[in-house]
């Protein structure tokens, strides 16, 4: 008997989506006991026991919740944490972190989702101080706590890839897109699979990285979402310079510019990667030009930290000796803060190449080992060899590593440089 056509697609197995388990433990000794190191005071510890209990709270079963802190004197325990930690930042923090001491003292009665919110405060407050650790655990509760939301599970992929700990945040963030799909979720479906690939583009793995963000990109186009798919196109952009395919480069930014528009707060970080590739190529003009058009709006600390620095590059560049050291002066200020000591090690080595053009080889290797200490404590492997190499190269007094031959200027490139910059000038009236 021959068999119909829709017998064989009724037969065609559906594709199911498996959420991936979260990773919740790292390699510390201590289970969260890298937050005690991030506190010099009392508040580290108060940090600490509010993240175990809230942990323990969310991974037990709702109908056990009842006696899990029996004989835990809760007022005793929390009695200092009246306020927010170290006295300064978010107010809601401080807030946030009095009202969890209800979980313990009355563990039946919380609700998941207050108790995820309160997480998420504390956890976007201790980022916003550079206390990633602090920062990684209660974007843990919160989504274990909120264990179906994909945003949440987003917030720790992030928190984990600043980290450096990419397991965790591949698994998260894998985690993340299968419950957006479950949802129909498109927005955060786009993001979790844009993380996924920024993370492949940092481990080297270019392939799967532009398969990521193509699937980022039919996520955002499924969804209706100009602003997603924008960021689809920029990583697209990202890994086109990584393969050395420069004319699709800058094919992805010119799309993504114009899907950014002239209104879209995030354009400056398009014109900053797209500068920076034209840096790289050592069309040094043409990228000081959009940096200095990107720097005013440009208010997030790291990221004023790495424009500076490649302000810094261009400078060395181009010859201009006073330029550099204005942009050294203002990135030694900023690296010297917590917040910004995972920074350093990007920004100082190309504050590095910027004085070897200069042919100021002892400036250029006191911020290339500062540059290599920075990128071994925070396993930043690609700047780490970029130093080594750099190093030398210094101590050789030969070419720059990395360095090319400035290609010729293209028109389509000046084009691209001054729409850019009309863009930024544009946001900045």
């Amino acid at each position: 008997m021959k068999r119909q056509r829709g017998d064989i697609q009724n037969r065609r197995p559906t594709r199911r989506w498996h959420t991936p388990p979260p990773l919740i433990h790292g390699s510390e000794t201590l289970d969260g006991g890298a937050i005690l190191n991030e506190w010099s005071d009392g508040s580290g510890v108060i940090l600490w026991q509010t993240s175990r209990d809230v942990a323990l709270w969310a991974t037990t079963p709702p109908e056990d919740r009842r006696d899990i802190f029996a004989g835990i004197h809760s007022e005793e325990l929390y009695s200092s944490a009246t306020a927010t930690p170290d006295g300064s930042g978010k107010q809601d923090a401080g807030t946030a972190l009095i009202w969890l001491r209800q979980v313990v003292k009355n563990p039946s009665e919380a609700q998941e989702d207050e108790v995820a919110a309160a997480c998420r405060i504390i956890s976007e407050w201790a980022a916003e101080k550079g206390r990633l650790h602090t920062a990684l655990a209660f974007a843990q509760n919160s989504a274990l706590t909120d264990w179906r939301n994909p945003a949440a599970a987003h917030w720790v992929a992030t928190i984990a890839g600043r980290l450096n700990d990419h397991a965790r945040a591949e698994g998260w963030f894998r985690r993340a897109v299968a419950l957006a799909r479950q949802r129909q979720d498109w927005r955060m479906y786009s993001l979790a699979f844009g993380g996924l690939g920024n993370l492949y583009i940092r481990r080297g793995n270019l392939p799967a990285a532009r398969r990521l963000h193509t699937r980022a990109l039919r996520g955002a186009q499924r969804g209706g979402m100009r602003h997603e798919r924008a960021l689809a196109l920029h990583d697209l952009f990202v890994v086109a310079i990584d393969t050395g395919n420069s004319l699709e480069a800058e094919r992805f930014a010119r799309q993504a510019l114009e899907a950014f528009g002239t209104r879209n707060p995030r354009a400056h970080i398009l014109a900053h990667d797209v500068a920076y590739f034209w840096l790289e190529k050592g069309h040094y003009h043409r990228a000081l030009s959009v940096f200095q058009a990107a720097l005013p709006l440009t208010t997030e600390g790291v990221e004023q930290v790495y424009m500076l620095s490649n302000i810094a590059r261009a400078a060395g560049g181009i010859g201009d000796r006073h330029m550099l050291d204005a942009a050294v002066a203002r990135i030694d200020q900023a690296i010297i803060e917590p917040r910004f000591r995972n920074a350093a090690g990007r920004a100082l080595l190309e504050v590095a190449r910027g004085y070897f053009s200069l042919g100021s080889f002892d400036r250029a290797e006191v911020a290339a080992l500062g540059s290599l200490a920075s990128a071994t404590e925070f396993r930043e492997t690609k700047v780490q060899f970029a130093a080594e190499g750099l190093l030398s190269a210094i101590r050789e007094r030969a070419s720059a590593p990395g360095r090319y031959t400035p290609e010729p200027a293209t028109r389509h490139g000046d084009v691209l440089a001054a729409d850019i910059i009309r863009v930024l000038e544009t946001q900045r009236t």
